[in-house]
């Protein structure tokens, strides 16, 4: 049976959240489908510090009071996600991986990115789940007073690392180029004593039998084997639009073109939050993004 909206929003995250809450103020039938958690990747960050009105907030805190919001004033969500899209008529088909079908008037597709895999380490995929993990906030009480280490150089790294500090006995944040975090985030980890910074250095191998037990680092030529009990990749991401097919939406990159208004160029379809082709990507920009796509809806609608 086929379930009607008004409005589909595909991914729960800050800017998915957002359209939900100014659609469902206006009485718009919409709901936003997740299959993650309520927030996406939000969740993932242990602490917050420039989204305006909040000196210092978890995303978990920050997400659940967004969704909360949505749902308060009638947005509904769908748990599942999505197979395949229709947008050739009016009226917008949305197949979920469940067999789920629901019909739209409007799409805002809100997936965002996923994380990059390191698929150079070798083994990386065997430890997944055994050691190898992409979320701190989630995974990092299973490793309390043990040593771990976390692969990047940027605010996500360098963030995640700080946070996992205060579980874990060791950390050590391999960094393949430049460190690229803010300041600010390299002063907190410089200051915590049980975090070590490795520049020019590459993850090449993990070794373990049943779990992870230890990895193969080159560091400026020379390989130096870290016994660590779990591994955090933060390498970057990439846009979370592989259930687009046969719509020319997209950029070289995978990233969804837009105009003022989010919408792509299929009418009634728009994009909104990270994984929209733009150069900069927050919180605060993805909540711009929905407000703005949501705001011309409603105009629409009206």
């Amino acid at each position: 049976m086929i379930k009607d909206y008004d409005v589909i929003i595909i991914g729960g995250g800050p800017a998915g959240l957002t359209a939900a809450l100014y659609l469902a103020r206006n009485n718009v039938k919409v709901a936003f489908v997740e299959y993650y958690a309520p927030g996406g990747k939000l969740i993932e960050q242990s602490a917050i510090e420039n989204y305006p009105g909040f000196s210092n907030v978890s995303g978990i805190d920050l997400a659940t009071s967004m969704y909360n919001q949505a749902i308060q004033n009638g947005a509904k969500m769908i748990f599942g996600k999505v197979k395949e899209l229709d947008l050739k008529k009016s009226e917008k088909i949305v197949t979920l991986e469940n067999g789920d079908i629901y019909s739209c008037k409007y799409i805002l597709i809100a997936t965002g990115m996923k994380n990059l895999v390191p698929e150079q380490v070798e083994n990386i995929e065997k430890f997944r789940g055994k050691g190898v993990s992409y979320c701190v906030v989630c995974d990092g009480a299973l490793f309390k007073n043990e040593v771990c280490g976390i692969i990047g150089g940027g605010n996500s790294a360098f963030e995640e690392g700080f946070y996992l500090s205060k579980i874990a006995k060791e950390v050590h944040i391999f960094v393949r180029d430049e460190i690229i975090a803010e300041q600010k985030i390299q002063d907190d980890v410089k200051n915590q004593k049980n975090i070590f910074v490795y520049k020019n250095a590459t993850v090449q191998k993990l070794n373990g039998t049943n779990s992870l037990e230890s990895a193969d680092v080159n560091i400026a030529g020379k390989i130096k084997n870290f016994k660590i009990k779990g591994l955090f990749p933060y390498i970057g991401f990439k846009p979370a639009t592989s259930f687009i097919k046969d719509i020319e939406i997209l950029d070289a990159k995978g990233f969804i073109k837009v105009n003022e208004d989010y919408e792509t160029t299929v009418s009634n379809v728009f994009a909104i939050g990270d994984v929209v082709s733009k150069k900069i990507r927050q919180i605060t920009t993805a909540t711009n993004d929905g407000t703005i796509a949501a705001k011309t809806i409603n105009q629409r609608i009206s």
